[in-house]
């Protein structure tokens, strides 16, 4: 991935019926999915950012509501965090450390957000899967705020892997969805989005830091990638939350293919 130099610019503007727009990128960047509304009024919603490590040295900071993006960055700057936009078109943000980032360094952009006001949350094992298969896709919370449910912003992460069954370039991908959020939004999602999903929470001391889904469907062909973004959008929709879905590539790029 290439590490940005430049500052954040303004958010970018939602599409004319206020969805978010697909945005194109290479298969380690988060992407917005059309179709999913924001359901905020941007005067009820407290500025929230997800902090997620991309690599070794890099991490996402995604914001919602978008247009609370350039206000992030600089209580971020003021704290010491330099968070630049990767290219004017992407709807997320990126800490970066040649010498190396630490989950310290993820845990403390977020204490410092929360403690300047803001809602933040980070998250280590969210990367590029890890040398202990047991580490793989577990997301465990960093940092010594835990914030607690206040408007009902959660976000919601599709990860894409390689096909399970085929390896053409038609075989659908596998798909595993992780929640990220306060404990009481993710222990409501999990009971009311229990019959349409079959939910893994990811405990932590004294409540639950995310919850975990597999789609065996997509991964068999049953349903595709834009039928299950609209289901997981309408269980946020039956229990009250909001917040955005993005999609993570992480499918190996075949021989010879572009970004």
């Amino acid at each position: 991935m290439t590490e940005p130099t430049s500052d954040p610019h303004p958010a970018d503007p939602q599409s004319a019926d206020g969805r978010a727009d697909l945005s194109a990128g290479d298969g380690m960047t988060p992407r917005s999915v059309r179709g999913v509304p924001y359901l905020f009024d941007t005067g009820l919603v407290l500025p929230t950012a997800l902090v997620t490590r991309a690599g070794p040295h890099t991490a996402f900071v995604r914001v919602f509501p978008l247009d609370a993006t350039a206000q992030v960055a600089a209580t971020a700057r003021r704290a010491g965090f330099r968070l630049n936009r990767a290219t004017p078109e992407a709807d997320w943000l990126l800490l970066a450390d040649v010498d190396g980032l630490a989950d310290a360094r993820l845990a403390a952009l977020a204490d410092a957000l929360n403690a300047a006001g803001l809602c933040a949350f980070a998250y280590a094992g969210t990367g590029p899967p890890e040398p202990r298969a047991g580490e793989r896709g577990r997301p465990r919370r960093l940092g010594t705020r835990r914030p607690e449910a206040a408007d009902g912003t959660v976000f919601v992460e599709v990860r894409l892997h390689d096909p399970l069954f085929g390896n053409g370039p038609e075989a659908p991908p596998s798909a595993q969805t992780v929640v990220y959020g306060p404990s009481e939004d993710l222990e409501l999602f999990q009971e009311t989005a229990a019959e349409r999903f079959v939910i893994e929470p990811v405990p932590e001391i004294g409540g639950m830091a995310a919850l975990r889904i597999d789609h065996a469907e997509v991964a068999a062909g049953l349903t595709s990638i834009e039928a299950l973004v609209e289901e997981l959008d309408a269980a946020l929709r039956e229990c009250g939350l909001q917040g955005p879905v993005h999609i993570v590539d992480r499918r190996d790029a075949p021989a010879g293919g572009g970004g």
